[in-house]
């Protein structure tokens, strides 16, 4: 706020600014637009206009000027209900009070009954932004998948000043130090962060035809891949992604640019229903038409730690189990640690039915099930009798 008014200001007076503390950096900067200087108590100093801009700390009383203006930004009423009011405010007698804000100078007036002027705070100009890239990966993290390739980029990005985040989806997080990687834990619902992506990226050593490219170009995401196996019969370099070189050696600046992908289909559907020998009408867009895939629930438990835990880390906690701790994971994980006799299972969590549902299933018998699917099939039926009429 500061940095942003002697921006302005200094096109129009002579400013001094006196601190008794701050960040050092943002001093550094704002030194760069007018004198700054350290308060010093044993100090006289004469100006035309004072501008106090904090109420608590140190009260300048050898400040000699025309005009004496204080500046308010907190909710007085607020603090004054939590006591804390008269421990931050020191009153120095100004008689012309600015509030940022139409709050601001309502709460000040309501409390110390000073009758604000209300003045917003002074914005900076809008400056040219640079796109925040987005970028999604979903591979396991090892070397041949291209870890040390994907390290390499971060700093490649961070070097060239290209602001990025870095969702990775994978089933044994890496030690990362940059704050722009997240790490997810694998899951089958990728497709809302997929969709919502600049790029997808895949930085292995080799790949066959690789179903992430696929499915991200599906979404239209452009992706970008090394110089290996399938990834070049998929993305062809600037149109749909960028190919990179296996070492890395690359103009990183040219992923600010972000291809558009068009339109996806890989045709596997008819290619295998041609080699089955399939002779029927195939209407695939009436059946894309239809789909509503069911979500997958994965299916968690309780699990209590084993000594056969004593002394590993879990991947999926990050922590280290002693004997007896009891967590929540996913059925699939805690079948593969129980061969591993490092844990038990105490009790599968179960999902709430809806009560509609509940009620439904107790009066359900074998046979109103049968003649619920017999009625539905018999409808079916009547239907494409009558379109093929």
């Amino acid at each position: 706020m500061a940095y942003n008014w002697c921006w302005w200001l200094r096109n129009y007076f002579d400013i001094v600014v006196l601190y008794c503390s701050g960040d050092t950096e943002r001093l550094r900067k704002m030194a760069k637009l007018v004198k700054i200087e350290k308060y010093e108590e044993s100090k006289t100093y004469e100006c035309d206009i004072f501008i106090r801009n904090s109420v608590w700390g140190i009260i300048p009383n050898n400040i000699k000027a025309k005009r004496m203006i204080e500046m308010r930004h907190a909710n007085y009423k607020y603090l004054l209900d939590k006591g804390l009011l008269y421990q931050q405010y020191h009153d120095m007698g100004i008689k012309e009070i600015v509030g940022c804000g139409e709050f601001v100078s309502k709460m000040s007036n309501e409390v110390l009954h000073d009758n604000p002027t209300t003045i917003k705070n002074i914005l900076l100009p809008v400056r040219k932004t640079n796109k925040v890239l987005h970028l999604i990966s979903c591979t396991r993290l090892d070397s041949a998948k291209g870890w040390g390739r994907m390290q390499k980029m971060m700093e490649m990005m961070r070097s060239a000043k290209i602001k990025f985040v870095w969702d990775i989806f994978t089933n044994a997080p890496q030690k990362c130090n940059y704050e722009e990687v997240k790490f997810w834990k694998q899951r089958y619902d990728i497709w809302d962060y997929l969709a919502s992506a600049d790029y997808t990226v895949l930085l292995s050593d080799s790949e066959g035809l690789p179903y992430t490219v696929q499915e991200s170009l599906q979404y239209k995401v452009p992706c970008i891949v090394t110089d290996v196996g399938g990834c070049t019969e998929l993305i062809k370099d600037g149109v749909n992604g960028y190919v990179v070189p296996l070492d890395m050696n690359f103009d990183i600046n040219k992923i600010t640019k972000i291809p558009k992908c068009k339109e996806y289909d890989n045709h596997s559907l008819e290619d295998w229903l041609k080699f089955l020998g399939y002779k029927g009408e195939i209407n695939k867009d009436e059946i894309i038409k239809n789909f509503d895939e069911e979500e997958e629930n994965e299916v968690e438990v309780i699990v209590r730690a084993l000594p056969g835990f004593l002394g590993k880390k879990d991947v999926e906690t990050n922590s280290y189990h002693q004997v007896g701790d009891e967590w929540k994971t996913s059925l699939e994980r805690a079948e593969y640690l129980v061969k591993k006799n490092a844990v038990e299972i105490v009790k599968k969590i179960e999902e709430p039915k809806p009560k509609e549902l509940q009620k439904e299933l107790s009066n359900f018998t074998p046979d109103s099930e049968l003649i619920s699917v017999a009625k539905k099939v018999e409808e079916k039926s009547k239907k494409k009798k009558t379109k093929a009429k």
